[in-house]
C-alpha cells in the first residue's frame, strides 16, 4: 500500500508540474480593455478622475511588440459651471521581459495624441496636440490566452486650440490601469 501511495504521488506531482509549466502564448495579436485612475496636471493645477480604455497590439516575438492604447476620462474638474474631459491615443514599441510562464514585465515609449474639451454654458473649447508617452507594468497570465495587466502610463503634451483667445497649455497625464487582454 505504501509503494502504491508513493507511485501515485509521484505521478500526480509530474502531472501537475506539467500543467503548471504549460507554455503561455505571447506571440501574435492581442486586444483588451482597461479601467484606471488618472491625474492631470494642467498649468500647475492638478485634478484626478477615472479613465476607461482599450488597448491592443502585436507581439513579433516574446520580447518586442507594437501597442496602441486609447483611453478617455470622466469629468475630472469639480466645478459647477463647466466640465473637463480628456482623451489620449498612443502608439508605442513595447519591450517585455519574461520572468516565468505566468509573469512578465513590460516597458514602452512612444508618441501620443491628446485631446481635452472644456464644456461650459457660454462656449466649448477644444484643445489637441501631440506628446510623448512612457509606460511600464506587469502582466500575469491567467490562462494560455487570457492575461491580466497592471500598468502605469505617463503622457506629456502641449495642447493648442483653434478657439480665438485660448492660449496653448501644457498637460501631463498619469494613468494607473488594471486591464485584461486576449492573446489570439
Amino acid at each position: 500500500m505504501k509503494k502504491v501511495s508513493i507511485v501515485a504521488l509521484a505521478v500526480l506531482g509530474l502531472a501537475t508540474s506539467n500543467m503548471a509549466s504549460a507554455e503561455t502564448d505571447r506571440v501574435g495579436a492581442y486586444v483588451g480593455g482597461q479601467i484606471g485612475a488618472f491625474s492631470a496636471d494642467i498649468e500647475n493645477e492638478s485634478d484626478s478622475g477615472q479613465s476607461y480604455g482599450a488597448y491592443g497590439g502585436y507581439n513579433f516575438n516574446e520580447w518586442f511588440g507594437l501597442e496602441g492604447t486609447l483611453y478617455v476620462t470622466n469629468n475630472f474638474v469639480d466645478e459647477d459651471y463647466f466640465d473637463v474631459f480628456a482623451a489620449s491615443f498612443s502608439v508605442t514599441p513595447k519591450f517585455t521581459w519574461v520572468i516565468n510562464d505566468t509573469f512578465s514585465l513590460y516597458g514602452k515609449v512612444g508618441v501620443a495624441s491628446v485631446a481635452m474639451v472644456i464644456d461650459s454654458p457660454i462656449r466649448d473649447i477644444d484643445y489637441s496636440g501631440f506628446g510623448l508617452t512612457v509606460g511600464a507594468g506587469v502582466n500575469a497570465a491567467l490562462t494560455e490566452k487570457l492575461t491580466l495587466r497592471l500598468g502605469y502610463d505617463f503622457t506629456a503634451a502641449t495642447l493648442d486650440s483653434d478657439d480665438f483667445g485660448a492660449g496653448d497649455i501644457d498637460m501631463d497625464l498619469s494613468n494607473v490601469t488594471l486591464g485584461m487582454h486576449y492573446q489570439f
